[in-house]
């Protein structure tokens, strides 16, 4: 019987099929592998043994058993006494994490390759709750911890502002893919995102009943930026659908009527040049739209739009 169980303990922490597990599952197991690490660690190799001491660490940390964590912690740990490990450097943040203690995990990182990597997966360990549901604020600051410390991972920079997108702060999301384009310039899909999180800005900060003339220029310089980054994109890459679908929308927006009637903003070089520009796109777009997707008719055409902005 102790030889199965072992063997069953030593799959779950090979497959991780345990971060999944409901909390009544996980205290179960948690119970046995304690119970059998008492009768029967003496009979296991050195592998087979601090294995099971990694397992009933994750284990305790996800049961809330901070305390006995870091007893196996330090088992561990002591075996690897004076060895650089990315193992214990991984299970130090997780400790570090699960007991809310960010800046000592930091001041563990340090900044040598392992660490990083190290800290890339601590972020990663923390984009979901323990009952699998998306933990989005705990992945952002740990995603923003990395960032500080390795600032040139487009990826990570990419994935910070998907998950910004998600909360609906538009200007960090697409500062953030700002930032891929740094070291991507002709990634035609980030420029995408760019336009787009500019444009949810532009429609968080956009009062249609609002005419005060800095409020207006203001929204108007998110527009103008959301509508060039869309440019861009289907200036590298023309069958882009999606940018052209950006173009099209920011083209038709009721703003360009607005800053026509108003007075004190018509009279403005800038903001003509802006809406005549702007308005000679909205034919353009929709033309690319319909030949790009092969859209019959206006019907067909509304419809598509629909799965967009």
């Amino acid at each position: 019987m102790s030889r199965l169980s072992k063997q069953r303990y030593l799959a779950i922490l090979s497959s991780g099929v345990f971060a999944s597990f409901s909390p009544e599952k996980l205290n179960k197991l948690h119970q046995e592998v304690g119970d059998y690490l008492n009768g029967y660690s003496g009979q296991l190799d050195l592998t087979e043994r601090f294995n099971l001491y990694e397992l009933q660490f994750y284990l305790a940390l996800l049961t809330n058993h901070d305390v006995e964590a870091k007893s196996y912690l330090d088992r561990i740990n002591d075996q690897f006494a004076g060895k650089p490990s990315q193992k214990i450097m991984v299970l130090r943040l997780m400790y570090y994490e699960a007991c809310g203690d960010m800046k000592a995990a930091v001041n563990a990182l340090g900044d040598s390759a392992d660490e990083l990597r190290a800290s890339r997966r601590l972020a990663t360990f923390s984009r979901t709750k323990q009952d699998g549901s998306p933990n989005v604020a705990e992945y952002i600051k740990n995603l923003n911890y990395y960032l500080n410390l390795q600032p040139s991972d487009s990826l990570a920079w990419a994935e910070l502002g998907d998950q910004y997108n998600k909360v609906g702060h538009y200007d960090k999301a697409a500062f953030c893919f700002s930032e891929v384009l740094l070291q991507e310039p002709n990634a035609y899909n980030i420029f995408y995102k760019v336009g787009l999180n500019l444009y949810y800005q532009f429609l968080q900060d956009y009062q249609d009943k609002n005419d005060k003339k800095d409020k207006v220029l203001a929204s108007l310089a998110l527009l103008e930026n959301a509508r060039d980054n869309f440019l861009r994109s289907v200036e590298i890459s023309d069958t882009y659908v999606k940018s052209w679908v950006g173009v099209y929308v920011v083209s038709g927006h009721s703003i360009l009527d607005k800053l026509d009637s108003n007075k004190a903003l018509a009279g403005q070089k800038k903001v003509t040049q802006f809406v005549s520009e702007t308005r000679q796109l909205h034919q353009l777009s929709k033309k690319r739209i319909i030949e790009l997707e092969k859209l019959q008719s206006e019907d067909e055409l509304s419809k598509f739009l629909e799965g967009d902005f």
